[in-house]
């Protein structure tokens, strides 16, 4: 595996919010081991790639793939990020709550301006 590969598959992990730890314990390695693969020192089998893009729930060409890979949220799978928040440590956790619901809070802020200047337009565009 490539060094891109295996920084890919770093990167989508951190991007996820996942240890090390869970993704060893996931695919039934010790952590060392599992830095190794971030690390690009071990080779990969097909079935211990499959296995890693199925933990992180990615296509597995996409961690092959030079391509530069977005990785996009949908509302429909704000449930995911909350599983992926019991991955975290306690203090880190808490933190992140606090920021989602900041989030939440400003996001309806801004549906609400988004509302009233719709409106404002409509009102405006009839007289």
């Amino acid at each position: 595996m490539s060094i891109e590969s295996a920084l890919r598959i770093k990167k989508i992990r951190e991007y996820r919010n996942y240890t090390q730890q869970y993704m060893a314990d996931c695919l039934e390695l010790s952590q060392n081991a599992y830095c190794k693969i971030e690390n690009g020192q071990t080779k990969l089998t097909t079935d211990r790639l499959e296995a890693i893009a199925k933990t992180l729930d990615v296509p597995f060409e996409s961690i092959l793939s030079s391509e530069k890979q977005t990785l996009n949220v949908e509302n429909n799978q704000i449930d995911k990020f909350y599983g992926y928040i019991e991955n975290l440590h306690g203090e880190n956790k808490e933190i992140l709550l606090k920021q989602i619901d900041y989030l939440q809070d400003q996001n309806q802020k801004l549906l609400n301006t988004i509302e009233l200047l719709t409106k404002l337009l409509q009102t405006n565009s009839n007289t």
